[in-house]
């Protein structure tokens, strides 16, 4: 079996980034758990399927050759002319900038 390795600094970027707020007490004991966690889908992704079959291969997709419903399309229907509800988005947002929204970082905001 396989160790996956969660350190502290992991824990922390993971409490981090879903805004906790943790005492040390609380560190050491997600930790702990967390390691457990893992350490069970370890050995999950461990266990042998030697009696599946592959879902790809050289024959696949010969059981969709008689379906009724191959090749089924229908054709699109334009429901709102393009940008037409734009202006009414834009009014309607909290923070505007030009003609964009303007929204709060959310990604790297945590990297240092």
């Amino acid at each position: 079996m396989s160790k996956i390795g969660f350190t502290k600094k992991d824990l922390e970027d993971v409490a981090s980034l879903s805004r906790l707020h943790l005492k040390e007490e609380e560190k050491e004991k997600f930790l702990i758990q967390m390691k457990e966690v893992l350490e069970y889908v370890g050995k999950v992704s461990e266990i042998a399927n030697e009696n599946v079959e592959n879902s790809g291969g050289i024959n696949y997709g010969e059981q969709f050759e008689n379906s009724v419903n191959k090749n089924v399309v229908r054709e699109d229907i334009v429901l709102n002319e393009a940008n037409s509800n734009t202006e009414d988005l834009l009014n309607n947002a909290p923070t505007r900038e030009g003609n964009f929204v303007r929204v709060s970082q959310v990604l790297d905001k945590h990297k240092k």
